[in-house]
C-alpha cells in the first residue's frame, strides 16, 4: 500500500530558521556599529567643544584698601577672561580677615552678570572693629589682611548655562602701621588676588 501525496512535502524548517537567525544577527550588528558610531561622533564633538569652549575662572583684582575708624573701604575689580562666555554671579558676600580670623561681618554684594571680556569694579564699606593703637614703640610694622569674597558662578556659554559653582576669592595685602595711627592705616594698589571654583 502506498501513499500519495498530492501536495509538495513541507519545507524544512529548520533552515529557515537559520537563516532568518542569520540575517537578524547581520543587521543587528549593522546597527550596533551605526550606533558605536553615532556615539562615539557625539563624544568626539562634546570633546571638541569642551576643549574650545570651556571657559577660564574670573580674574580678581584689589584695587584699594583702606581704613577710616572702624569702616573699612574696599574697591576691586571683577574681570571676566572668556571671549566666549558669560559669567553670572549671586549671593555673593564679603569680609576682611586678620591672621585667618573674620574681623568683620559678612557683607553681601547685589548679584550682577558680566559679558565677554567684560570688568566690573565694586565698592565695598566693611564695618567693623580694628585695633585702636598698634603696639607701643617708634617702628613700623607689617600687617597681613585678607579680604574675602564667596559666593556662587555660573558659565554660559552660547545657549547652554552650567549649574552653580562655589566661589571663593582671596586677596591678601601687607599694609604698614605706624605708631599713633588707626590699623589700618596705608591703602594698598592694585594686586591680584587668588580664585578657587
Amino acid at each position: 500500500m502506498s501513499i500519495k501525496f498530492t501536495e509538495s512535502p513541507p519545507k524544512d524548517c529548520s533552515k529557515k530558521g537559520h537563516n532568518n537567525l542569520f540575517h537578524n544577527l547581520k543587521s543587528n550588528r549593522k546597527l550596533l556599529i551605526s550606533l558605536s558610531g553615532l556615539i562615539f561622533s557625539l563624544l568626539f564633538i562634546s570633546v571638541l567643544l569642551w576643549l574650545f569652549l570651556h571657559p577660564n575662572n574670573p580674574k580678581f583684582y584689589l584695587k584699594d584698601l583702606s581704613s577710616i575708624n572702624s569702616t573699612i573701604s574696599t574697591t576691586f575689580i571683577s574681570k571676566n577672561p572668556n571671549s566666549h562666555a558669560h559669567l553670572y554671579y549671586d549671593k555673593l558676600h564679603t569680609y576682611l580677615a586678620y591672621a585667618g580670623v573674620q574681623i568683620t561681618p559678612d557683607l553681601e554684594l547685589p548679584p550682577f552678570n558680566q559679558g565677554e571680556l567684560d570688568s566690573d569694579i565694586i565698592s565695598a564699606n566693611l564695618v567693623g572693629p580694628t585695633s585702636k593703637q598698634p603696639a607701643s614703640g617708634t617702628s613700623m610694622k607689617l600687617t597681613s589682611l585678607n579680604l574675602k569674597i564667596e559666593g556662587n558662578l555660573r558659565w554660559k556659554v552660547g545657549p547652554f548655562v552650567s549649574g552653580w559653582y562655589k566661589l571663593e576669592v582671596n586677596c591678601m595685602t601687607m599694609q604698614i602701621n605706624r605708631p599713633g595711627m588707626p590699623v589700618p592705616a596705608s591703602s594698598v594698589q592694585e594686586a591680584e588676588c587668588s580664585t578657587n571654583v
